[in-house]
């Protein structure tokens, strides 16, 4: 079997194809691009909360400092005669009036003091997990009250950062889903480059099927990915160089096959130059003993000299059978369809009983000589095989031109083959043949009333028919 019957014989290799191992390209591709973007998820979003933390703390700490600042120089004096606890409050309104900031005036005796606070909206709503994240610790600033020598109350200046957290959290509700938006889109382009690869290796992978089926002729076709061209000049490469190789096997085993059959025709004729004489001299030897004995009235030498001349008849008649079965009978140089015209003669001549009949078409293409000799064995092996096992009545032989060969059909109306009975050598020799020149051969099998057997060579297109 050449290289290509190797390759033919492993046309089951896509069911085990099926029983992949591994992860999917598509499965991989998307785990990894979602891992990666989620991982890029939480990095930024993590930034993004430190940074809002530290601004947090950094405005509500420039916050207090500007209001003690602005406090401590609004104040009048310990000394001056003013009235303190009315310039106290309204300093205090207008602090809890700015943001990050809150102001309680308490009097003397711990009281708050009621202030004319100008209304306010409310900060906007924060989940509480949010605000937790960026709450900085509490900061607070106390401003004494007093006018000498007595203190009337005390400022209370504290921190708030609500504002700037509802801030924070107003640039997250915009930012955060950006970001997904743009990991869903990476995602997306990703899967979509990475169908297109896998198409295009789909592409490459059909076409290694079909070469790995024996279509060598074909060529895997180009992807338009620069980085996949290398890989599809490759498998081309490789395909040319196969079927390069299988047409110079083909060539070598049709060489084979003819010197083969030359080899045999040399055995016949030293078989019927050397022993056909031989025997007959010894025939003729043996019936001249046995007249001598039959004259001198001795009847046991005569039985036995009757007897030694059946065996040189049965030695004769085997190598005679020898002779017939090594050489090719047609001469040299004779069409195919004259090959089996003569062959289907002789079998006529063998089995008067049985019709066989020959459908060659006049314009049937000509193989080459180890073309000539499958065809002309295969039918030779079928017919006698139907003439030894099913005596029947009629057989059929018919070639034809099919796709790029020539096919080859011998039926007859015999009882059939046994279902358990073993191929012999003829069957096991034609298989061979098939296989060595790039055909196929069925054994005899029932198809309705007939028994059928059938031979397909094929002609690879660098040999093609003979002229």
């Amino acid at each position: 079997m050449d290289a290509t019957g190797h390759i033919a014989a492993r046309k089951t290799a896509p069911t085990r194809r099926g029983r992949r191992h591994g992860v999917a390209l598509r499965l991989l591709t998307l785990g990894g691009s979602t891992l990666a973007w989620l991982a890029i998820f939480a990095l930024v979003a993590s930034v993004l909360i430190v940074n809002a933390r530290a601004s947090v703390r950094d405005e509500t700490g420039s916050a207090l400092r500007l209001a003690n600042a602005f406090a401590t120089l609004q104040l009048p004096t310990a000394f001056e005669r003013r009235d303190m606890m009315t310039q106290a409050a309204r300093i205090a309104a207008e602090i809890d009036a700015q943001r990050h900031l809150s102001a309680e005036l308490r009097d003397a005796g711990g009281r708050p003091v009621a202030l004319a606070l100008p209304p306010r909206l409310p900060p906007a709503p924060v989940p509480g997990w949010f605000a937790a994240l960026l709450r900085p610790e509490p900061a607070q600033e106390l401003i004494p009250i007093a006018q000498y020598p007595n203190v009337l109350g005390m400022l209370e200046i504290r921190t708030d950062p609500r504002d700037e957290i509802a801030e924070a959290w107003a640039d997250f509700r915009v930012i955060l889903p950006l970001l997904a938006a743009m990991a869903l889109a990476a995602i997306g382009v990703t899967m979509a480059v990475t169908t297109l690869v896998l198409q295009r290796l789909g592409l490459l992978g059909r076409a290694l099927d079909r070469m790995r089926a024996g279509d060598l002729d074909l060529r895997a076709p180009q992807t338009g990915l620069t980085e996949l061209a290398v890989l599809t000049d490759g498998v081309n490469a490789l395909a040319a160089h196969l079927a390069e190789e299988r047409a110079e096997n083909r060539r070598l085993q049709g060489r084979m096959l003819t010197l083969a059959e030359a080899e045999r025709a040399r055995i016949a004729s030293d078989l019927h130059d050397g022993i056909g004489p031989q025997i007959f001299a010894l025939q003729a030897a043996v019936g001249q003993a046995g007249r001598a004995a039959q004259a001198a009235h001795d009847p046991a030498l005569a039985e036995a000299l009757a007897a030694v001349a059946r065996h040189a008849q049965a030695i004769r008649h085997s190598a005679r059978a020898a002779i017939d079965d090594l050489r090719l009978a047609p001469a040299e140089g004779a069409s195919l369809a004259e090959m089996l015209q003569e062959l289907l003669v002789e079998f006529t001549g063998m089995a008067p009983g049985a019709e066989i009949r020959l459908d060659c078409p006049a314009d049937l293409p000509e193989p080459d000589e180890a073309g000539r000799i499958a065809l002309y064995r295969f039918v030779r092996e079928s017919v006698l095989n139907a003439l030894r096992h099913a005596a029947p009545a009629a057989i059929a032989v018919r070639l034809e031109a099919e796709g790029d060969g020539i096919a080859a059909r011998v039926s007859d109306d015999g009882p059939g083959p046994v279902a358990a009975a073993r191929a012999g050598l003829g069957q096991t020799g034609m298989r061979d043949r098939a296989s060595a020149l790039g055909g196929r051969y069925r054994p005899p099998r029932r198809e309705g009333a007939s028994t059928v057997t059938t031979f397909h060579l094929t002609f690879p297109p660098a040999q093609g028919f003979a002229p």
